[in-house]
């Protein structure tokens, strides 16, 4: 037996859902280590637009993945409430609701479906024709069809999310290690514990493991980095087959043009109240790790946001952004045990990392301390991917 601290929870990656599950199991009174290569927040949470809803289209794009959406949404204001004064600063947390616009009889057609789903399952849209847009959102360009306002919707600023949490985490005495890599890890029968191996990440230097009883991979598309479930020497295959999704937004700033959050099929407006307007997103799977904000994806988005709000373009551009989605092959998370003792995973959680926060902490949390898989995690099981079991060896 060592005498080294062993923690209760080790989780590797400190975006929005690495630090919702550190603030809730330390809150739950556990030892929680937070494990971050970079600084809390850097990539794909840094980037998201914040926009939080259950509606979807095309319609059934999200089908597999609605519980958990609305779930979590519902317990999006609990949430706030314990983050906020803990963490001692605001989140940006707004309730405006969303209005979804119509281009095009097609869109209305879409529009109509999407306001009839919600119906039967029981939650609030009002439809709107074309002359009670304008009175909602007078900037909205003319000749819109129809539209459709969620006012269940909310939106939160991603950025100051994540520095309540940080700052939240650290008051509810969880450790922050940052500027730390983990490159792999064992378990170690003799202490009933996972021992981390770990180096500087800008020196490489080996850092002493540490010791946790739990390891909760939240690292997005970098997860199977740290996971390696080699089939036969010399190659190597990710327990969860996530990769990345590059995505690009943009951030404009300038006087008001909308109350509530904008969308349609292809672009996503939402302005805080401090006048930064958010412009999302693009979806690209074939661009692999690239991180180089493009031309063609600025005008584009400048253009769709535009066409709707002509105004957009006397705004000025602040900041062209770029992030790395995890996603796995059928595009829902990966939520729960990674089929070994003390090993967890959350990850692949794509577009939806905010919104999925308090849910998957919450739940995941619950699992851990009950050993059994929540009903409402089932769909989300690594086991659904077929793949073998799980290990921590560095990826070859």
């Amino acid at each position: 037996m060592t005498d080294r601290q062993i923690w209760d929870v080790a989780i590797v990656g400190a975006g929005v859902i690495g630090l919702a599950c550190a603030f809730e199991l330390a809150r739950r009174r556990h030892r929680v280590v937070v494990i971050e290569r970079d600084q809390p927040g850097q990539h794909a949470s840094r980037v998201a637009a914040g926009l939080l809803g259950t509606a979807a289209l095309p319609l059934g794009e999200d089908e597999g993945l609605f519980p958990l959406k609305l779930d979590s949404l519902r317990r999006y204001p609990e949430f706030i409430a314990k983050v906020e004064p803990i963490g001692r600063r605001s989140a940006g947390y707004r309730m405006d609701g969303t209005l979804w616009v119509a281009r095009d009889a097609d869109e209305d057609e879409q529009l109509e479906a999407l306001h009839v789903q919600r119906r039967q399952r029981g939650l609030r849209s009002v439809r709107l024709g074309s002359d009670e847009i304008f009175p909602i959102e007078p900037e909205l360009a003319e000749g819109l069809v129809g539209g459709l306002l969620v006012d269940e919707d909310v939106q939160v600023d991603p950025r100051r999310l994540l520095e309540t949490l940080e700052q939240a985490v650290k008051i509810v005495r969880a450790r922050l290690l940052v500027g730390t890599e983990t490159v792999g890890g064992e378990y170690d029968d003799s202490e009933s514990a996972w021992s981390v191996r770990l180096r500087q990440t800008d020196s490489g230097a080996v850092i002493d493991p540490l010791l946790a009883r739990n390891v909760i991979l939240t690292a997005g598309p970098w997860c199977d980095s740290v996971i390696d479930s080699a089939t036969e020497s010399g190659s190597s295959l990710a327990p969860t087959g996530v990769g990345p999704v590059k995505g690009q937004l943009l951030r404009l700033r300038g006087p008001r043009v909308i109350d509530r959050v904008v969308r349609t099929a292809n672009v996503s407006l939402a302005q805080r109240r401090d006048g930064e307007l958010i412009v999302a997103s693009t979806k690209e799977p074939e661009a692999g790790w690239d991180l180089t904000p493009t031309d063609e994806a600025r005008e584009a988005l400048l253009e769709r946001a535009s066409d709707l709000i002509p105004r957009i373009r006397e705004l000025d551009l602040e900041e062209h952004s770029v992030g790395l989605r995890p996603v796995v092959a059928d595009h829902l998370p990966v939520i729960g045990s990674a089929g070994r003792t003390g090993l967890w995973v959350a990850t692949g959680h794509f577009q939806h990392g905010v919104l999925l926060a308090p849910s998957t902490a919450y739940w995941l949390a619950e699992a851990m301390e009950s050993g059994e898989a929540p009903e409402l995690l089932k769909p989300y099981g690594i086991e659904r991917l077929g793949q073998p079991e799980v290990s921590m060896e560095a990826a070859s």
